[in-house]
C-alpha cells in the first residue's frame, strides 16, 4: 500500500495536466526568445562596423526579391521603379545600404540567373561598389547551401550585419535581414526553401495565386492561412522589438515587408518595408543626423520621354538619431 501511494505520489495533479495546454505556448515563446535573442546577440558581436556622421547620406532597401523576370518574379513589376530611385541616390551621393533578400535565390538556384535578368540594376549596384558606397546584407532568400554568414554574388559579398557607429557621438545602429528571429526562414531555412522551389515558385508560374499583386477592391475576411501567418509575424517581429528594447539599441531590419519607423521613448526598431509591393517601395534615409521613412510611387502617366514617372513622399518628419538610444 505504501509504495503504491508513493508512485502515485509522484503522477502529476489533474490540475497541472489540464493547464499544460496553456503553459505550452508560453514554453515555446520563451524558447524562441532565447534562441532568437542569442543569435541576434552572437550576430551583433561579430558585424564589421561602418562609421558615419552627420554629413553621411545613406539609404536603405531591403526585400527586392529579384529574380528571373519570369511570372514568378515578384521584382518585375517594380523594376523600372527600383532602378529609377537607386539611379537618384546614386547622383545624390548616398551610400546603398541592402538589408537582405535582395535576389531570390530560394526560387532560382543560380545568382547568374538573376543577374542575367536585371542587368541594368546591377549596373548600378556594380557603380555603387566602385565607389566604395555599397553594403549588401544576407537575407534568408538570399542563402544557398548550409552557409548563413556570407554569400558571393558574383564579386559582391553580402555579410549577415552590419554596425553603422555615428564618429562623433559613439552611437551605434544594428543593421541586420532579421529573419534571424523567425524559425522558419533561419532553423528552418532548408525546409522551407525546398518548398519554395518546388511548390511555391511553380504555383506562382501556374497563375494560381500572386501576393504581389494588387488586393482586391472589395475587402475580403482574413482566411486561416492568413491569420497564421499575420501571427507568426508578429510573433517574431515581437523577438526583435524586444532585443532592441532590452539592448538599447537602434535596430534596423527588413523581411516583414512592413515598414516601421521608431517613435521617440519607444523600443528603437525600425524596418524598411519592401520593394515589390506594385507601383510602391519603401526604405529608410539617414542624413543630417536624422532617419526618416520614404516611399517611392510609380504615377501612371510617363514624361514626355516616354519614361515612367516616379515620385518620392517622405512619410514621417526625420527624427534626429540622437533621441534614440
Amino acid at each position: 500500500g505504501g509504495e503504491a501511494l508513493a508512485s502515485m505520489a509522484t503522477l502529476p495533479h489533474p490540475l497541472a495536466l489540464r493547464s499544460l495546454p496553456v503553459l505550452l505556448p508560453d514554453l515555446a515563446r520563451d524558447a524562441w526568445r532565447a534562441i532568437a535573442h542569442g543569435s541576434l546577440d552572437r550576430i551583433y558581436r561579430r558585424a564589421p562596423m561602418v562609421r558615419f556622421d552627420d554629413t553621411s547620406r545613406i539609404v536603405l532597401f531591403s526585400d527586392s526579391h529579384r529574380g528571373d523576370n519570369s511570372r514568378a518574379d515578384a521584382f518585375r513589376a517594380n523594376a523600372s521603379l527600383f532602378d529609377q530611385a537607386l539611379l537618384h541616390y546614386y547622383t545624390e551621393g548616398f551610400t546603398y545600404v541592402e538589408v537582405g533578400d535582395g535576389d531570390e535565390l530560394w526560387q532560382n538556384r543560380r545568382f547568374t540567373t538573376v543577374r542575367r535578368a536585371h542587368p541594368r540594376t546591377f549596373d548600378l549596384l556594380d557603380r555603387f561598389h566602385g565607389d566604395g558606397r555599397l553594403h549588401m546584407l544576407l537575407g534568408n532568400h538570399d542563402i544557398q547551401g548550409l552557409n548563413r554568414r556570407r554569400m558571393a554574388k558574383g564579386h559582391l559579398i553580402a555579410q549577415e550585419a552590419l554596425v553603422l557607429q555615428h564618429a562623433r557621438t559613439g552611437q551605434r545602429l544594428f543593421v541586420t535581414h532579421g529573419h534571424q528571429a523567425d524559425a522558419t526562414a533561419d532553423q528552418m531555412h532548408v525546409i522551407s526553401r525546398l518548398l519554395v522551389r518546388r511548390v511555391w515558385k511553380r504555383l506562382l508560374l501556374a497563375g494560381v495565386k500572386d501576393v504581389h499583386r494588387p488586393a482586391p477592391p472589395e475587402p475580403r475576411a482574413p482566411g486561416l492561412w492568413d491569420r497564421i501567418m499575420e501571427w507568426l509575424r508578429a510573433e517574431f517581429v515581437d523577438r526583435l522589438v524586444e532585443w532592441a528594447e532590452a539592448n538599447e539599441r537602434v535596430l534596423i531590419c527588413g523581411h516583414t515587408h512592413r515598414p516601421a519607423l521608431a517613435q521617440v521613448g519607444a523600443a528603437p526598431y525600425f524596418n524598411t518595408g519592401n520593394c515589390v509591393d506594385p507601383g510602391v517601395i519603401t526604405g529608410l534615409e539617414i542624413q543630417h543626423g536624422a532617419i526618416s521613412q520614404v516611399r517611392w510611387v510609380a504615377r501612371s502617366e510617363a514624361d514626355v520621354d516616354g519614361v515612367q514617372r516616379i515620385e518620392r513622399q517622405v512619410l514621417a518628419p526625420p527624427r534626429p538619431l540622437r533621441l534614440y538610444p
